[in-house]
């Protein structure tokens, strides 16, 4: 599992541009050292060590391993409808209905014989529903017997008593694969079940991290007095990223507010909104970021920039002519720099992991 990078989004991606071009000729030593000074000036930093927060520490148990593997394996699963047998809570089950109230059918209330799969006790049906169809067996026809809740969608039905006539069709049996070396070596990027589990581990550790990481900095921002934004720079963030999603809309025959309604649920005038808020957000963490490394005389070198590029390009699976499509030079030293921050920020801020009460 490789180290993850921060990038800014808004179910898109962001294209960080430089707000000025930098040109090749200037050292890494000397790009980082304008950045850092140059976005260190526009805070007055606020505490960065020490910080009380509630740390997430997971504890990987066996039982955390085992649910992570089956999640897994249940991709690779073969499902196999069982026409024999009694159902019991838990079974997936496809089942034919029929919904009547005072013996007449209404709408909505029936599969027409073309059968509907459901998980019983998963609660996805009105309260009764699936506890009535624990314990009978497939083939068998039999009613149950419901009241529709209050606040039920429909206003005919809400409150209302009703009669389901129910068969069950099957149960849907899933049989995992055998899980083994030779199944992680086909299936995935380990050769072994040791690796593969170890790997797991690590996600977890990751995740652990990150969350760490944002509940530190946002505490980090909250105490920390912003004075001033690059103001040409931000504004380019937002309008790169409008454009694209604009392009895209367009790609597909729709102009922006169309788009953005169907895919994200936003009004047009909700999106732009969107789109500033999280080009300041981010910002505000580059600007915390930048103070931090100056305060604590954090920099990069520039094998660690072009080792951390070639993490980006692994991450996002791109070319280092892809990646220099969307990534400035200072994107990567900056990404470089925020990386060890973090990494500072974890080791001087323990926090404190939640006690179960």
């Amino acid at each position: 599992m490789k180290k993850g990078f921060k990038k800014l989004g808004v179910a898109m991606s962001f294209v960080l541009c430089a707000t000025m071009a930098v040109g090749c000729s200037k050292s890494t030593k000397k790009m980082q050292e304008d950045m850092i000074d140059k976005y260190a000036s526009y805070c007055q930093l606020g505490e960065y060590k020490d910080i009380a927060y509630e740390k997430t520490e997971t504890e990987i148990t066996d039982e955390v391993i085992s649910s992570q593997v089956n999640y897994y394996l249940s991709s690779y699963a073969v499902t196999e409808s069982v026409t024999t047998g009694t159902t019991k809570n838990g079974d997936t089950v496809n089942i034919d209905f029929l919904g009547t109230v005072d013996g007449v059918a209404f709408d909505g209330g029936s599969t027409d014989g073309m059968g509907y799969t459901l998980t019983l006790g998963a609660g996805t049906m009105i309260d009764g529903f699936e506890e009535q169809i624990v314990g009978h067996d497939v083939g068998e026809t039999f009613d149950i017997e419901v009241t529709f809740p209050e606040n039920y969608g429909n206003a005919e039905l809400a409150g209302v008593d009703a009669v389901f006539e129910i068969t069950i069709n099957s149960i849907e049996v899933s049989t995992l694969p055998d899980y083994n070396d030779d199944f992680i070596a086909a299936n995935t990027d380990y050769a072994t079940v040791a690796e593969f589990e170890q790997a797991i581990t690590d996600s977890i550790k990751e995740s652990d991290d990150s969350a760490n990481k944002t509940a530190i900095i946002d505490k980090i921002i909250a105490t920390t007095t912003i004075e001033k934004y690059p103001e040409k720079e931000m504004q380019k963030l937002i309008d790169t990223t409008i454009k694209e999603v604009t392009d895209e809309a367009s790609s597909y025959g729709y102009d922006l507010a169309t788009y953005v309604s169907a895919r994200y649920g936003m009004s047009e005038e909700y999106f732009r909104n969107y789109v500033s808020g999280v080009a300041e957000d981010f910002m505000q963490e580059k600007i915390v970021i930048c103070a931090i490394a100056d305060a604590e005389g954090i920099t990069v070198t520039e094998d660690e920039c072009k080792e951390y590029k070639q993490t980006m390009m692994d991450t996002l699976g791109v070319t280092e002519e892809e990646l220099d499509k969307t990534y400035t030079e200072e994107d990567v030293i900056y990404y470089t720099v925020a990386d060890k921050v973090y990494d500072f920020l974890l080791e001087n801020n323990p926090g404190q992991t939640a006690t179960a009460e």
